[in-house]
């Protein structure tokens, strides 16, 4: 099925982006992929439930990566209770 946009240029300017001008995709950052992130959750998770200091996320403070071991270690601390 093929449905016709009804936008019409006014003339003032204010057109949408062009999609393909705007840019292809950059390639995946490693520290985002998600084998990294499910390895930063497992070890996360490991973490957690030895009940080890939060202190010991290996990761870098704000990222991706440290993101997803706060979070499986709070999910191993859930798991073992």
């Amino acid at each position: 099925m093929r449905v016709q946009n009804s936008a019409v240029s006014s003339g003032s300017g204010s057109e949408l982006p062009d999609p393909i001008k705007a840019g292809a995709l950059a390639a995946p950052d490693p520290e985002t992929s998600d084998g990294a992130a499910r390895e930063a959750y497992e070890r996360g998770g490991d973490a957690g439930m030895r009940e080890t200091e939060d202190g010991e996320n290996p990761y870098p403070e704000g990222s991706i990566l440290a993101k997803a071991f706060e979070h499986g270690y709070l999910d191993g601390q859930k798991a073992r209770r």
